[in-house]
């Protein structure tokens, strides 16, 4: 049997046309489609179903300005449209082959935020993680039954995917990143086959990812594990936090990195961060110099959970959506010993130094110093703030 380049040379042209001007529609359609699913994506196990419907479809077609009709006519030209019993049978479904295009265009570009981006778009759409969790849990979303949801995450080890991103999204990125990493020539080269083939493989590990969870859910049930789960606060070493406000601050900490992922720079938050020293079109170009550097990315995520920890433990509040969150945060604290703050301070005025050449030339003077740390700080916080509205 002949193999087939259809996609790759009817499609994929028509796909990166049209991200050279759609690629902020499409990280935008994907962050209304991240607000949505909230509660569901940063649950800290597999508990929801977390549908993908026909509205869902008809936006992500309408945001890249790609109809489902060219894509299912490039579709209908590969090897294997003919082949009634083909597996895999989602290589046959416009959602995943648009986004699978889409996917490849970040790869090319070698577009880190994209890729993250889309790989967790795809892997949340219909015939990914929606299909494969109704069918491992047929009768009841593990929702019904939280605790022992709660029992079986708190007792993994760090081995799985889970226990060490904290939450759903976060696992599903990671799976994300290992396979692409795995499959450089296969996303090069990219016939027909090599598609059919890359989508298996997505879907095969998000799968195993849900089928290895269940496994323990169903055992722990059945055997009424969960009911000598003692959920008593255990300290973290560093902010002495429980452990439901440890899993609540980590789904606010992933919520704000996916808007820094998927979102540009928001100017109402520049706008807000400037003053009279540090203009609003200067903040923005230096937030622009440090989020869309992906060297920054371990930094601005350390930021984002000292905020939020530093907040938690000081007992104001355990919701980064209230507005004692930014009047905690940005209160000045010049005189702390604290190393969490020190540490924040340490963060933001390494990225003024390697970022802006302006406030290389006028920190000298502590007022405009002061200005240029508060406009990246606040900015920081608004936008943790936001994201979990």
């Amino acid at each position: 049997m002949k193999i087939t380049k259809a996609i790759l040379t009817q499609l994929v042209p028509l796909v990166n046309k049209a991200m050279t001007s759609k690629d902020k529609a499409f990280r935008m359609q994907f962050s209304r489609f991240v607000d949505r699913r909230t509660k569901e994506l940063f649950c800290t196990g597999p508990s929801y179903r977390i549908p993908f419907g026909a509205q869902d479809a008809d936006e992500l077609f309408a945001s890249v300005g790609v109809s489902r009709m060219d894509v299912k006519k490039a579709i209908a030209q590969t090897y294997y449209w003919d082949i009634a019993a083909f597996n895999p049978r989602y290589a046959k479904d416009e959602v995943t082959i648009l986004l699978t295009c889409i996917l490849r265009y970040y790869i090319e570009k070698k577009d880190t935020k994209g890729i993250q981006l889309t790989t967790t778009y795809l892997g949340f759409s219909g015939k990914f993680y929606p299909s494969i969790h109704y069918a491992i849990f047929p009768k009841a979303e593990p929702a019904k039954y939280e605790h022992v949801m709660d029992y079986v995450v708190n007792n993994l080890s760090n081995k799985y995917d889970l226990k060490r991103e904290g939450n759903v999204i976060g696992t599903v990125r990671s799976i994300g990143d290992s396979w692409i990493k795995a499959y450089p020539k296969r996303f090069k080269d990219f016939d027909d086959e090599d598609i059919a083939y890359l989508v298996q493989q997505f879907h095969n590990r998000i799968k195993s990812f849900i089928k290895n969870i269940a496994a323990l859910y169903y055992k722990a049930y059945e055997n009424k594990e969960y009911i000598t789960f003692d959920s008593e606060s255990q300290s973290d070493e560093n902010f002495k936090l429980s452990d439901s406000d440890s899993l609540k601050a980590e789904r606010s900490i992933e919520a704000a990195m996916t808007r820094i992922n998927s979102m540009t720079v928001d100017y109402r938050f520049c706008k807000m961060s400037s003053d009279s020293l540090v203009k609003t079109d200067e903040t923005k170009s230096i937030i622009e110099s440090i989020i869309g550097d992906n060297k920054n990315q371990p930094e601005s995520k350390e930021l984002v959970r000292l905020l939020v920890y530093t907040f938690f433990a000081s007992g104001t509040s355990k919701d980064v959506s209230d507005i004692k969150f930014i009047t905690f945060s940005v209160a000045p604290k010049p005189n702390s010993k604290d190393p969490h703050i020190l540490r924040q301070k340490e963060i933001v005025e390494n990225w003024l130094e390697d970022g802006s050449p302006a406030y290389r030339k006028r920190k000298n003077r502590l007022a405009t110093k002061n200005s240029y740390f508060r406009s990246v700080f606040v900015y920081f916080t608004l936008l943790i703030h936001n994201a979990n509205k």
